[in-house]
């Protein structure tokens, strides 16, 4: 789990740099130099959604998703298990969802291509699927351990 944590963190991390160079480039080539590189928006918008998707998985392997502490601090000590349940039920069912759906959205979107660099948006939508199954896998694992007790308590019960 350690090293499938820290793979989408260095993929998270590394989109994240790639977005901070190229987007300092564009600065400076557009306001510098008056020559703006027009291939920067491309690279941006791709590495963007690689490192929110990519975080995102990160997020829901640490169990630090959508937490509401002050909801959490409310109900007693032992309901926070039974809450992280329905909160992982949740995130898991809209995964689903997203995961359902993703894999014809890419199949109806094949033929689209980024505009400067001619990259296929399809492999850019293919985070949508992998980063959903990975984190179902997660919530379930997380949730199959909450149900026997085989895990301490919810870092901030999930939702």
């Amino acid at each position: 789990m350690k090293k499938v944590e820290r793979l989408f963190a260095a993929i998270s991390g590394v989109s994240l740099a790639i977005v901070f160079v190229v987007a300092l480039a564009q600065v400076v080539q557009r306001y510098v130099f008056n020559l703006p590189l027009p291939w920067a928006t491309d690279v941006v918008r791709i590495f963007f959604i690689y490192s929110v998707f990519s975080g995102m998985c990160v997020g829901v392997i640490r169990n630090s998703h959508l937490n509401i502490d002050v909801l959490l601090q409310i109900i007693p000590q032992w309901a926070r298990s039974a809450f992280g349940v329905i909160s992982n039920v949740i995130v898991t069912v809209f995964l689903a969802v997203v995961l359902r759906y993703s894999i014809p959205f890419i199949r109806n979107n094949a033929d689209q291509y980024t505009p400067y660099i001619e990259y296929p948006m399809s492999y850019v939508y293919l985070v949508f699927p992998v980063t959903a199954a990975v984190m179902i896998i997660f919530l379930l694992i997380n949730t199959f351990s909450l149900l026997t007790g085989k895990c301490a308590k919810p870092k901030g019960g999930g939702v």
